[in-house]
């Protein structure tokens, strides 16, 4: 079954959410608010993923209670390079994720911090996410400045051994139409299929699910996705595919 999914959803833990840009506007999202946004989407899962933050994980998962929305623990990592979105099992406490944060350096006082530069490389942080049970997606790979395939100040080779990385799971790109280059190996210097999603990087809760992808998935769960991101070919859509796919044949 194809579920509809974005796991790219920041909440107020992240500075640059639209609650703290805009204290003018007087706005006070909710977790009710960001579940209420996810089931009008259609959405079938979500993953929170703040940056260098993990602070409102419980939060949301406890607003979803009750809905039939899984929400996806997970936080957005500053590393060398570009960000890392890291999620694990969806029963993963704040607390757990906390301490991963604290082990990789960042200090209270930057939780929620998107635009600092991490100290470990991304495929470092691939590892340290794999090692914790969780999975590792490279962030809006496209687009700079937090994007390592875009950034012009990363050598071409590190750009390659981080792309390379065994314990990469996935790419979020946000050219929708340069998915199946991707996915064939096929982008001039990456010879490497790899999956890929695209995610909303929603700031409010009017953005989330304005970019989710399609997975075919036994049950919601981390290692279905596991699955999916490795059977790429055949699980995972992008919504102009889908809606190609169902498209009625014409006529001959």
């Amino acid at each position: 079954m194809f579920r509809k999914i974005d796991l790219h959803i920041h909440s107020p833990a992240s500075d640059c959410y639209t609650d703290n840009m805009s204290p003018e506007s007087n706005l006070h999202t909710s977790p009710d608010d960001i579940v209420g946004a996810a089931v009008a989407a259609g959405l079938h899962a979500i993953g929170i993923a703040d940056h260098n933050s993990a602070e409102w994980v419980d939060r949301v998962r406890d607003a979803a209670s009750g809905t039939s929305l899984v929400v996806f623990p997970g936080i957005e990592i500053s590393a060398k390079g570009g960000h890392v979105l890291a999620f694990f099992p969806p029963q993963t406490q704040s607390s757990e994720l906390r301490k991963l944060v604290l082990d990789l350096g960042f200090t209270p006082q930057q939780f929620g911090l998107g635009y600092l530069d991490g100290t470990r490389w991304m495929d470092e942080i691939f590892d340290i996410v794999a090692e914790q049970g969780g999975l590792a997606i490279s962030a809006h790979v496209d687009r700079r400045p937090r994007g390592f395939i875009a950034a012009s100040e990363i050598p071409t080779e590190v750009k390659r051994r981080i792309y390379s990385s065994p314990n990469l799971q996935a790419l979020e790109i946000t050219i929708p139409q340069n998915k199946p280059l991707w996915n064939k190996g096929q982008m001039p210097g990456y010879p490497q299929g790899r999956a890929c999603i695209q995610g909303s990087d929603g700031h409010a809760p009017a953005e989330v699910g304005r970019r989710p992808f399609y997975a075919n998935l036994p049950k919601l769960d981390l290692d279905s996705l596991r699955l999916a991101f490795r059977e790429y070919e055949t699980r995972i859509r992008f919504p102009q595919e889908m809606e190609s796919e169902c498209a009625p044949q014409a006529l001959a």
